[in-house]
């Protein structure tokens, strides 16, 4: 079988490697750039000024490069290794780019916004729906209908559980859940599975114990205030009370 399918539309001016495998009916617009290693499966649709890096796969129907204002306007920007699969839409970004990282698995029916940007090692399952201007640091998994509202940061290593809302920014390491979405915990079986040693996890426990507790009050201020001043503070605890400073910064109410 040739590596273009006699079906596919590639337009003019799409650039793409020797080895790139296209399916039947693929639609692959003019400002395109696809690395080598890339299968793109019939019926998908890579569109605007799509760049896509080397092995990424794109299953059927999925969608990338949508809705970025005018024909060529709209920007996507596509590490290595990504796993694209059927019904995804990613969108394009008209001012800031839609950013993904490398080794991303994104699942069936998911929605990327124009704009938001996806880190490295990241799971993002079915359904899942990032809103425009979102940032997903590395390593984050959400199980399925997991939403997350424009301009909200979730921090790397944080598992967001099935209908959860994420409305504003989120620590990493956690585990979350609700909608609202509520800190339940640290995300310790994903922070082993990385290298985490157990002290570390330990400490981590401890502060989100007296960080979020749980409670519908969400984060302790006095609390965010003594780690801030504790000098011998672990590391990734730190990197937790800094996220949490930047959002209580930013929200007049805390």
């Amino acid at each position: 079988m040739p590596p273009i399918s006699a079906n596919a539309i590639v337009e003019k001016g799409a650039e793409l490697a020797d080895d790139v495998r296209v399916g039947p009916f693929a639609y692959i617009g003019p400002h395109v750039r696809i690395g080598p290693g890339c299968t793109i499966d019939g019926g998908a649709s890579l569109t605007g000024r799509t760049t896509l890096g080397a092995r990424c796969r794109v299953f059927p129907f999925a969608v990338i490069g949508a809705e970025g204002g005018a024909a060529g306007c709209g920007e996507c920007v596509i590490g290595q290794a990504n796993s694209i699969r059927e019904h995804v839409t990613i969108c394009a970004g008209a001012e800031d780019p839609t950013r993904i990282g490398d080794d991303n698995l994104i699942m069936i029916g998911c929605r990327i916004g124009p704009g938001a940007v996806i880190g490295d090692h990241c799971i993002l399952t079915n359904c899942t729906q990032i809103e425009g201007l979102a940032r997903i640091d590395d390593y984050v998994g959400t199980s399925a209908f997991t939403f997350v509202a424009a301009k909200a940061r979730v921090g790397s290593y944080t598992y967001i559980a099935g209908y959860t809302g994420v409305e504003g920014d989120a620590p990493p390491y956690a585990m979350l859940q609700g909608y609202p979405a509520r800190v339940r915990g640290v995300n310790s079986n994903k922070l082993r599975r990385c290298g985490f040693g157990d002290e570390d996890i330990r400490a981590l426990k401890e502060a989100f114990r007296d960080l979020f507790n749980g409670s519908a009050d969400g984060l302790a201020p006095d609390v965010l205030r003594r780690l801030s001043a504790d000098a011998t503070l672990n590391a990734h605890v730190r990197r937790v009370v800094e996220a949490m400073r930047d959002v209580a910064g930013r929200d007049p109410q805390r």
